[in-house]
């Protein structure tokens, strides 16, 4: 036993250090709030490179325990979302011909031509302002809250203890945190609640239009070429069609199996490539990227 988890280290050792720099650095950029230089923005990226962690440890590593990867993704730092209703909506967005398709796809911000139909004219406006770049970094985060209360409120009404058992312990567990962050750090935990919404935000950009509504699933998933910082901070989660072909590799395998197998994976998605996540801002900031309304298939 010792020698497979001395292997499994060795093996999986880019995503451990990932694992042992997020906390550290949180740790460590908390406890010297006042002195670090532009701590908010370091603060933010470290939030939002969590996400990403958790990410990975969802998919089944470092270690083939899914406990123990569940244990080290458990900390609620980003504060939004309950890991274990994030481990499972995730996995639900993973059956790819169910991709874009509302309330097929928990990750879908597409809506559904009959309820469409049935919002108010100001609600609409609303969900096309959320298909631009502008309005998911300022609403995407909101609207994911709003959305996950009342997936809370629905589940304790059904009375399913283990459901009222995930949302009460990851509120009760964020509160605390929140409370060790103002009493031990001594940061006001306003301004960390503001970074923590914005690291969200970060990610909604990462996730704006990486799956489009088009008839062949295979065609929905983006190729993100972006540049190594942001492929960094998203642990290559930007070679996204390549991440769904193979949702059990790990993050630091993926360039390879991209270039290895490159006009496969063209193929595959439709030739669905950007070159950076600037096109984005050039052509969406305000412009909304498509239709929220869904036309189904």
């Amino acid at each position: 036993m010792i020698n497979t988890l001395f292997n499994n280290i060795l093996r999986e050792w880019p995503t451990w250090v990932a694992i042992f720099i997020v906390y550290t650095l949180w740790w460590v950029v908390l406890d010297h709030y006042e002195i670090v230089p532009f701590a908010s923005v370091f603060l933010i990226l470290i939030l939002t490179f969590h996400g990403s962690v958790q990410h990975e440890l969802i998919h089944g590593h470092p270690t083939n325990n899914q406990k123990i990867n569940d244990l080290l993704a458990s900390p609620p730092l980003g504060l939004w979302c309950p890991y274990q209703i994030y481990k499972y909506s995730h996995l639900t967005h993973h059956n790819n011909a169910n991709l874009t398709i509302p309330e097929s796809d928990p990750e879908s911000y597409y809506v559904s031509e009959q309820r469409w139909d049935g919002l108010s004219k100001w609600r609409q406006k609303l969900a096309i302002f959320n298909m631009t770049l502008f309005g998911r970094f300022m609403l995407g985060p909101l609207w994911s809250f709003v959305f996950l209360r009342r997936q809370m409120f629905k589940s304790l009404k059904r009375s399913t203890l283990s459901d009222a058992f995930i949302w009460i312990s990851h509120d009760l567990l964020s509160l605390t945190m929140l409370l060790f962050v103002w009493f031990f750090f001594e940061v006001n935990i306003l301004i960390y609640i503001g970074c923590a919404y914005i690291a969200q935000s970060l990610t909604h950009i990462r996730s704006f239009y990486e799956h489009r509504a088009v008839s062949n699933p295979n065609h929905r998933s983006i190729i993100m070429k972006a540049s190594l910082p942001m492929r960094v901070l998203f642990l290559n989660n930007s070679y996204h069609s390549v991440h769904h072909e193979n949702p059990s590799m790990s993050w630091y395998r993926l360039p390879k199996e991209y270039r290895d197998r490159l006009d496969y994976y063209h193929d595959l998605n439709g030739n669905y490539i950007e070159s950076g996540y600037i096109k984005w801002f050039t052509s969406y900031l305000f412009k909304p990227v498509t239709h929220p309304k869904h036309f189904g298939f």
